[in-house]
């Protein structure tokens, strides 16, 4: 008997290892299989990933999203409107001078989004909130605050322009189209309509202060353009382009010759889209309104440096030409630098003669005057201005980086260019402030 009780008390004890064990083990229980997970294939055509570029904004006026006011007031608005209450006007498909509006979408060209809202850089009044409610409404939608985002949602410029941007075959094919659009009189079969629900393809107009500058916004559905699509888009932006086919070859060829002469580039440099003839500085009225021809090439092949230039087509000469030189500062962040040196050391000089003479084979000769201008900021990376003025009155503008110790960028104005964009800034400087009434 007393030998059984031990052999019982001995398995006992040889057993309280296991349990105790057993006890911090969670045993696997059959059970259904896990749901398999959805496969998403990546869309070439899809809406950029604007995640991070919001995340930098800090202010809520430039975030897509209701501000807090606006949810607050939110629950009040919404029981107005379901009680019957409709606003003044509607800003469903609203298309022109926007100040707030709902862009009806094609979910199927939109991955799955409905609308698009179009937000102010300020407080919505409750008008408006109701306006918004409304528009929601019409589409059998309920506002809902935490569902805005960049894929739904733009406020006060917060993205410039679109909600994705053109990807390389497009832009290639958009570049081809543009040579026929405006060299062999190509032209699209209908005209671009501003609804996006007409085509997938739309656009409309803002009021610029209540989108901070920003004068329009563009909607690409979230699939491959088409060569139609592009042929619209491009007697869009150049219907108003004010020569002909033979006209816009000569002007072409002048300004290569100038923009070889002056700063080097290949004659066989590769036109991009732009292309243009209208007075030079249209926009500034102190500035300079010689009619011209504008556009701009990219180095096939190299190192990939791009032009650009305007001639007076008058007299078939530069009025203004630039070149990127060296674009590692605006292509990698590691390039940004705050080392400061002595912008007036005459090193700068020296480096800035060394780049024009070399690039432009252009004779110590011909140069009149050297100046270090100023400090300048190179996309974050500092560095010097130095001017450079030539016997005819011209200047070449080196900009030149700290950091590598070399011209970055370099640009020619003529001497009329030159005086006219000196008067804007003399008068910039000089202009009164408008006193504010309090």
């Amino acid at each position: 008997m007393i030998r059984k009780i031990c052999t019982l008390t001995l398995c006992a004890v040889m057993a309280l290892p296991v349990l105790a064990a057993a006890e911090n083990v969670v045993e696997i229980l059959p059970t259904t299989p896990p749901m398999p997970r959805p496969v998403v294939e990546a869309n070439l055509y899809g809406a950029d990933d604007l995640t991070a570029y919001y995340e930098d904004y800090g202010d809520e006026y430039a975030l897509p999203a209701l501000t807090e006011s606006e949810r607050e007031r939110l629950p009040e608005i919404r029981r107005r409107w379901e009680n019957g209450e409709r606003p003044e006007s509607s800003i469903l498909n609203r298309t022109e001078q926007v100040h707030v509006s709902v862009i009806q979408l094609p979910p199927e060209q939109y991955e799955g989004e409905r609308c698009f809202l179009l937000l102010p850089n300020r407080d919505l009044t409750d008008e408006e909130l109701l306006q918004v409610v409304d528009a929601f409404g019409q589409l059998g939608l309920t506002l809902d605050p935490d569902a805005l985002s960049w894929h739904n949602c733009m406020r006060g410029g917060g993205i410039e322009v679109a909600i994705r941007s053109f990807r390389d075959e497009e832009r290639e094919r958009l570049s081809e189209l543009t040579g026929l659009y405006t060299r062999a009189g190509l032209r699209p079969e209908s005209a671009f309509t501003d609804l996006v629900m007409d085509d997938g393809v739309g656009q409309v107009s803002l009021d610029e202060d209540d989108f901070n500058g920003l004068d329009g916004f563009r909607f690409r559905p979230a699939r491959r353009l088409t060569d139609e699509e592009l042929l619209q888009r491009i007697a869009l932006d150049q219907a108003d382009i004010g020569a002909s086919p033979e006209e816009l070859a000569g002007y072409e060829g002048q300004l290569r010759q100038e923009l070889r002469l002056r700063l080097g580039m290949p004659i066989s440099a590769r036109r991009g889209t732009y292309e243009a003839v209208e007075p030079f500085d249209s926009g500034n009225e102190y500035g300079d309104s010689r009619m011209a021809y504008s556009s701009s090439f990219t180095e096939m092949g190299g190192a990939g440096r791009r032009w650009s230039g305007s001639i007076d087509i008058a007299t078939g000469k530069l009025i203004e030409g630039s070149v990127d030189l060296d674009n590692r500062y605006a292509a990698d962040s590691v390039m940004a630098s705050d080392i400061r040196m002595d912008p007036w050391d005459e090193k700068w000089a020296t480096v800035a003669v060394d780049a024009v003479t070399a690039l432009c084979g252009f004779e110590e000769s011909g140069i009149a005057e050297i100046w270090n201008w100023c400090e300048t900021n190179l996309n974050d990376l500092l560095g010097v201005e130095v001017r450079i003025v030539t016997a005819d009155g011209g200047v070449y503008r080196a900009g030149i980086s700290y950091t590598l110790e070399k011209v970055m960028t370099l640009q020619y104005n003529d001497a009329v260019s030159i005086a006219a964009e000196d008067d804007y800034y003399i008068h910039m400087m000089t202009m009164e402030e408008v006193p504010v009434n309090e």
